[in-house]
C-alpha cells in the first residue's frame, strides 16, 4: 500500500508526490499527527492564515480505508483564521479511505488560483480544473455538477459552500453532502485559494496481511462493543441519545450557558428525532456502529446527520426547542458550509446581547432576536453564510463580533481562543473544562474528550490518575494527570483515522492500538513507541501555538464559568477552579508553569530538538 504526499501549488498549476520516509510515519503517523509537522515545517509566524503561503493539508489516518473497523477518519489542518493558531476540522464518510484507494496518504495545497478551480486525482493523474460556473453554489448544487461534468458517480468529494468561498471563519469543509471537518475556519482557509472542492477516485487496494487474523479481530471487537451500553445508544440513535444523558448531568448549555438543565427534554429528544424524523441508519467506511441517519423535515429532506451538538447548538443555545426548526436550520448549515457550533454560539451570542440591550433589532437588520425564533435563526444562518448585513458581523464568530460590540458584550461570547465551546457545560464536567482550556486548537472536547472522569471506577482513577477523585465529575484532583492521558491516547485516534466512537470502548491503550498496525500495514510499531507518538503529536502542536505567541494567558475559559454557579439541575452551585487543574496538567506534561511552554528537557526527551530551535525564544 503506498503512502504518500502529494503536494499542489494552485498558484503555478505544478504539482509532485513524494513517498513518506519511515521515519515521518513513525514519528507521526499519519492524520493530525504527519499535518501538524508539515504545518509546522511549511509555515511561519508571518504567514497569514487567508494568504496564499498558508497550508491547507489533508490527512487520511495511517489505517485509514483498510480492513479494521471505523477507519474512516481524515484531518484537514491549517493555520487557524480563527484562533491564528493551529486549525483543523475531522471528519469521517467516505473521502478519506478514497484517498488511501488511490494511494495518497496527504495532500498539501498551496498558493492560490487565479480564477475558482477544483482538483481532480486519480491515482497518478492530478488535475486542476476551471470552475467559474459552479462557484458561489450551494454544498449540494456543486456535488452534483461536479459529478455531471466528470460523467460519473464513482467518485469522492470535499468542497466548500458559500460561506467558505466568503471567508466566513466559521465555515466548514463538507464531504458526502452532510460530513463536515467544521472547526478552525478550514472552510475560509480553501475559499481563500479559490478551491470550491478536491475531488479524488482511487483503484489501489489496502493491504492485508492475515485474513484469518482480521476476521478474528473484528469478532473480539463486535463482542466488546456487545457488551457497551454506549454502543447500543450509538448504533441506536447516534449522537442525538446524548442529549437525554447530558441534561440528566445538567450540563446542556441553554440560551447561550445561562442555565444547562431542562425540566422536560422530550421535544429535543432522541425519542423524538426516531420517531418522527430519522427515516434510515447511515454509516461511514466500514463501521460497525452505523450512528448517523437520514432525516426529513421540510427543508431537511434527505438529509444526513442531527448530531448533538448541532441540535443543541442550533436548538437550547439559542433558547430554541422546536426540534423541527432545529432540523431545518441544520440542513442549511451542512448546505451552505457553515459549522453549527460556530455558527450556533454567534447567534446565541447575538440573542443574549439583545437580551442585555446591547444592540436593538435595528442593529441586526430588523431581525426579532427573541430568544427561540426558528425564522429568525435560519435567516441569520443565510446572512452568516454570506455576510450580509448583521451576518458580517457573525461570520467571524463571536469572539471577534463581541469586540466590536463593546467590553460589555466580550464576557458574553462562550469561546477559547476564539473558538465557540461547544454543547457541555464546563460547570457539571470539570476535566471537559480543562480540556477546553488547553486544547491545541480551541475549546475543543475531542482533544481529550475525557468521559473517564463520568464513566471510570475510582480504582481505575487511583492506578492511572493517583486519585480516586479524578473519576468525581466535580473534583478538580487528578483532572491535570487525566487531560494529559487522555489527549495523548486520543490523538492517536486521529492519527491512525479511527474513529472515536470505537476507540473510547474498544481499544482505548497503545497496547491494543499497536497490535491493528502491522495487520494492514507492513509496520510495526511497540506501545511505547506509539504512546510516545502520541505526546510528540501533541507537544508539536503546543510548540505551533507557541511560536504563534500563546502562552498560559489563553488557556483560559469564559468568565461566567469561573463566576457564575448553575442556578438548577444535577450541577447547581458548580464553577470551574481552573488554576489548580492547568498547574497539574503541566507538571503532568513537563512544561513550565509561569509560561506554558514546554521545557527544552521535554522537547529534547520526544526528539523535537530540531523544531524547538526554530524558535528564537528556546535560542540562548
Amino acid at each position: 500500500m503506498k503512502h504518500r504526499i502529494l503536494t499542489v501549488d494552485l498558484s503555478s498549476g505544478k504539482h509532485d508526490f513524494q513517498d513518506v520516509p519511515l521515519n515521518l510515519t513513525k514519528r507521526y503517523l499519519g492524520g493530525r499527527g504527519l499535518n501538524a509537522k508539515l504545518l509546522f515545517d511549511g509555515t511561519s509566524r508571518k504567514t497569514d492564515p487567508l494568504g496564499p503561503d498558508n497550508l491547507l493539508v489533508i490527512g487520511a489516518g495511517l489505517l485509514t480505508g483498510t480492513a479494521i473497523p471505523s477507519s474512516s477518519r481524515f484531518t484537514i489542518s491549517a493555520k487557524s483564521p480563527l484562533t491564528g493558531g493551529l486549525g483543523d476540522g475531522n471528519s469521517g464518510g467516505f473521502f478519506g479511505p478514497e484517498m488511501r484507494f488511490a494511494g495518497i496518504g496527504h495532500i498539501v495545497i498551496q498558493g492560490k488560483a487565479e480564477k475558482p478551480v477544483y482538483l481532480f486525482m486519480h491515482d497518478d493523474s492530478v488535475e486542476i480544473r476551471e470552475c467559474d460556473e459552479i462557484w458561489g453554489t450551494s454544498v449540494r448544487e456543486a456535488d452534483g455538477m461536479i459529478r455531471k461534468a466528470l460523467g460519473t458517480d464513482d467518485v469522492q468529494i470535499l468542497l466548500i459552500g458559500p460561506a467558505g468561498e466568503k471567508s466566513s471563519l466559521v465555515a466548514s469543509v463538507m464531504n458526502n453532502l452532510s460530513r463536515a471537518a467544521a472547526r478552525g475556519g478550514m472552510g475560509a482557509v480553501m475559499g481563500s485559494k479559490n478551491l470550491k472542492a478536491v475531488v479524488v477516485k482511487g483503484s489501489r487496494g489496502t493491504y492485508v496481511r492475515d485474513w484469518g487474523e482480521i476476521l478474528s479481530l473484528l469478532k473480539e471487537i463486535q463482542a466488546v462493543l456487545q457488551a457497551d451500553p454506549w454502543f447500543h445508544m450509538f448504533s441506536n440513535a447516534g449522537t442525538t441519545g446524548l442529549t437525554e444523558n447530558y441534561n440528566r448531568l445538567g450540563v446542556m448549555p441553554i440560551r447561550n450557558f445561562q442555565e444547562a438543565f431542562l425540566e422536560e427534554v422530550g421535544p429535543i429528544s432522541s425519542t423524538e428525532f426516531l420517531g418522527r424524523y430519522a427515516r434510515k441508519r447511515k454509516s461511514c467506511f466500514h463501521c460497525m456502529i452505523q450512528c448517523s441517519h437520514y432525516y426529513s423535515a421540510g427543508e431537511g429532506d434527505g438529509e444526513e446527520g442531527a448530531e448533538y451538538e448541532s441540535i443543541v447548538a442550533l436548538g437550547p443555545r439559542c433558547g430554541n426547542f422546536d426540534l423541527k426548526a432545529i432540523l431545518q436550520a441544520n440542513a442549511i448549515c451542512n448546505r451552505l458550509g457553515l459549522d453549527t457550533i460556530g455558527a450556533g454560539d454567534a447567534i446565541g451570542f447575538l440573542m443574549e446581547c439583545f437580551q442585555r440591550g446591547l444592540i436593538t433589532s435595528r442593529d441586526a437588520d430588523g431581525l426579532d432576536l427573541s430568544w427561540g425564533n426558528g425564522e429568525t435563526i435560519a435567516k441569520l444562518l443565510r446572512k452568516i453564510a454570506f455576510r450580509e448585513g448583521i451576518g458580517d458581523l457573525l461570520a467571524d464568530g463571536s469572539a471577534r463580533a463581541a469586540t466590536q460590540i463593546g467590553p460589555e458584550a466580550e464576557r458574553l461570547a462562550m469561546h477559547v481562543k476564539g473558538q465557540a465551546i461547544i454543547a457541555s457545560d464546563p460547570r457539571g464536567l470539570k476535566a471537559w473544562g480543562l480540556g477546553y482550556a488547553v486544547s491545541s486548537r480551541g475549546a475543543c472536547h475531542l482533544r481529550a474528550l475525557p468521559t473517564a472522569e463520568y464513566s471510570a471506577t475510582p480504582e481505575m482513577a487511583k492506578r492511572l490518575w493517583g486519585t480516586e477523585e479524578a473519576a468525581d465529575r466535580f473534583a478538580t484532583a487528578g483532572k491535570g494527570r487525566l487531560v494529559k492521558w487522555c489527549e495523548d491516547v486520543r490523538v492517536l485516534s486521529d492519527a491512525l483515522g479511527l474513529c472515536r466512537f470505537i476507540t473510547r470502548t474498544t481499544f482505548v491503550f497503545p497496547e491494543q492500538l499497536a497490535r491493528l498496525i502491522p495487520l494492514v500495514m507492513p509496520l510495526e510499531l511497540t506501545p511505547g513507541e506509539l504512546s510516545e507518538a502520541g505526546e510528540r503529536i501533541n507537544n508539536l502542536e503546543r510548540l505551533f501555538n507557541v511560536r504563534e505567541g500563546f502562552s498560559r494567558k489563553n488557556d483560559s475559559l469564559p468568565e461566567r464559568f469561573l463566576k457564575e454557579p448553575l442556578s438548577k439541575g444535577p450541577s447547581k452551585g458548580s464553577v470551574v477552579d481552573l488554576e489548580p487543574m492547568i498547574d497539574e496538567y503541566y507538571e503532568a506534561r513537563s512544561w513550565d508553569l509561569q509560561t506554558g511552554h514546554p521545557t527544552a528537557e521535554k522537547l529534547i526527551d520526544l526528539d523535537l530538538g530540531e523544531e524547538m530551535r526554530s524558535l528564537s525564544l528556546y535560542k540562548t
